[in-house]
C-alpha cells in the first residue's frame, strides 16, 4: 500500500474529527479513504459546472386566451351535528 502525507487546515481537521465521531471510524486515514471511495467520482463529475446555454433569450409570458373557471365544490349532506353511523 502506498503512503502519502497530507496537511489539513484547522477547520478541515475539526470537521474531520467530528466526522470520525459520526462515522465511528478509527483514524483520519480511514475517513479519507471512505470519502475518496464514496464521493470521489461525484466530485470529479461535478467539479466544473458548465452553463446550459450561453444564449440570452427574452422570456415573455403567453397571453391568457381564456379564463379558467374555478373548480366547483361538490355539495354534501354532511353536517357535524349528526352522529357517525355505519362504521
Amino acid at each position: 500500500m502506498s503512503q502519502a502525507r497530507i496537511v489539513l487546515r484547522d477547520a478541515a481537521l475539526q470537521q474531520g474529527e467530528r466526522l470520525l465521531k459520526v462515522t465511528r471510524l478509527a483514524t483520519l486515514t480511514e475517513l479519507i479513504n471512505v470519502m475518496f471511495s464514496r464521493y470521489g467520482r461525484h466530485l470529479e463529475e461535478t467539479w466544473e459546472v458548465l452553463p446550459a446555454s450561453c444564449e440570452a433569450t427574452s422570456v415573455r409570458p403567453e397571453p391568457v386566451s381564456q379564463l379558467v373557471a374555478p373548480a366547483s365544490i361538490p355539495e354534501t349532506d354532511f353536517t357535524f351535528d349528526k352522529p357517525i353511523s355505519g362504521l
